[in-house]
């Protein structure tokens, strides 16, 4: 069992009444499911931003969050996982996180390692975790704050308007960053594992939030000529489908939705195959 920092707003006082009140699986068995836990004193994300080094935390706003040190059942990450059973694993997040965002919880930091999970009766239930820096709907307003990791940001918050906290964070960003996440893993891991020598996308990791906007953009014009491990030849069609939304508004005159379930359907669910979707 391994500790993880979360938000009582999110976890304790939210979602942990969402899980118990609601008969929707998507809630219920992809969060992470607490044994135990330890209460801090009252924090807020600029202080945690602080210690982390960062200089343009004011820009961004305040958080208010009551951090825990909680306890879970031990997690795998679904990188871990190839073939359907990761595609499979890949959606259950996607859908989770779906249902969450409809309830008003606001996970924006999206990326591989926040994307786990176990197995149970013969089945892998995937899990999304790492609500640190969570708000709800209801906590007002914070959703200009540029959270995330770069690598699996959506290009729209790798701008010099964004990093100034101008633009505000909306769903369609995170369902950018779950085609990101889900190109990454198709391209780098392996039976699994993290490819040794040879690692597309390495220089993702070395840029800026400009630079890696640059990296990702020119990434995009380059599709047909990516090379996925054999472990993800099939999830990464899945994934090219899905960036080719992507680069379709990636244009100064592009009109992207605005209806979350437009982005949802459009984005995500469409590309998605059958077997897959009914699980």
């Amino acid at each position: 069992m391994s500790p993880q920092a979360v938000s009582s707003n999110v976890v304790s006082k939210y979602i942990g009444d969402l899980c118990f009140r609601m008969k929707d699986t998507e809630v219920k068995s992809h969060s992470t499911e607490m044994i135990r836990f330890h209460e801090f004193e009252r924090a807020f994300t600029m202080k945690i931003k602080t210690t982390q080094g960062f200089n343009d935390v004011e820009r961004g706003g305040r958080v208010d969050v009551l951090l825990y040190i909680t306890v879970s059942r031990k997690l795998l990450p679904i990188t871990t996982l190839t073939g359907d059973q990761f595609l499979a694993a890949w959606w259950q997040i996607v859908t989770s996180h779906r249902a969450l965002w409809k309830k008003g919880v606001r996970h924006c930091a999206i990326s591989p390692s926040n994307c786990m999970g176990h197995h149970l009766g013969g089945r892998f239930i995937a899990v999304f975790i790492d609500f640190d820096l969570s708000s709800t709907k209801r906590d007002g307003p914070g959703g200009f704050e540029c959270i995330g990791t770069l690598p699996f940001m959506a290009l729209n918050l790798l701008t010099p308007k964004a990093i100034a906290g101008d633009v505000e964070h909306v769903y369609r960003h995170n369902a950018e960053s779950f085609i990101w996440v889900l190109a990454w893993i198709c391209l780098r891991y392996d039976d699994g594992k993290l490819l040794r020598k040879n690692r597309p996308l390495d220089e993702w990791l070395t840029v800026d939030a400009i630079g890696c906007h640059k990296e990702k953009a020119y990434f995009l014009t380059r599709l047909l000529k990516m090379n996925p491990t054999p472990s993800h030849q099939k999830n990464f069609d899945v994934a090219m489908q899905c960036l080719a939304v992507i680069y379709t508004y990636t244009g100064p005159f592009a009109s992207v939705p605005v209806d979350d379930e437009v982005v949802f359907n459009t984005w995500l669910q469409n590309h998605v195959p059958e077997n897959v979707l009914e699980g």
